[in-house]
């Protein structure tokens, strides 16, 4: 075996524990996951699992990088040719409440996941989904501000608060998905955003 294909086999191996960590994660959380878990849903040693990562930390933190890459194929990227403002902070937010609703994960939106389960445990796994959420937040607001300069948007709330409120929706699209098998939440995720822009009275 040549070393390239050997170094192609090894990253291509580790690219599938962090999918399937990220899979793991999507459903009982980024705690729960366990190198015992991989190797036996992989069929692989323990041992060869190990080997990937110095520490369940940094597994961790490659799982968050697996899900904002996701996150940002699947929702920013279709749009992000959009015309700043109105069009694509719309689209933005369709795309987003449709990826809720159809999450490519076992237990539906990873990013949702991992948020609820660290949002009250400080730590470094925390303030990297914190600052990944955080991202997502400017994209938002920037296209809002945008909108809101232009004359195309005025929501009755304030720029901060409407994003705020905007983005509870996709939560509750994931909840709504996850623990009542809602139907079509994302419908009605996106009719709400366009109340709360002051698109519909």
């Amino acid at each position: 075996m040549s070393p390239r294909r050997s170094k192609a086999e090894a990253a291509s191996t580790h690219q599938a524990i962090v999918r399937e960590a990220a899979e793991g994660a999507s459903e009982i959380g980024l705690e729960g996951i366990s190198i015992g878990s991989l190797a036996s849903s992989l069929g692989m040693s323990k041992a060869g699992v190990a080997g990937h990562f110095r520490s369940k930390q940094e597994l961790q933190m490659e799982v968050i990088e697996f899900g904002a890459r996701d996150f940002t194929e699947k929702i920013w990227t279709p749009n992000a040719d959009l015309k700043p403002g109105q069009e694509r902070l719309l689209g933005c937010l369709d795309t987003w409440y449709a990826y809720s609703a159809g999450s490519p994960f076992r237990g539906g939106c990873l990013m949702t996941s991992i948020s609820t389960e660290f949002d009250g445990r400080p730590g470094p796994v925390r303030e990297a989904i914190a600052e990944t959420w955080g991202r997502w937040t400017k994209v938002l607001r920037a296209d809002l501000d945008v909108a809101i300069e232009a004359g195309e948007l005025s929501p009755p709330l304030s720029p901060a608060d409407t994003i705020t409120a905007i983005e509870s929706l996709a939560t509750g699209v994931n909840q709504q998905t996850q623990l009542f098998r809602g139907k079509s939440p994302e419908k009605t995720a996106s009719s709400a955003a366009r109340v709360l822009l002051g698109m519909i009275g």
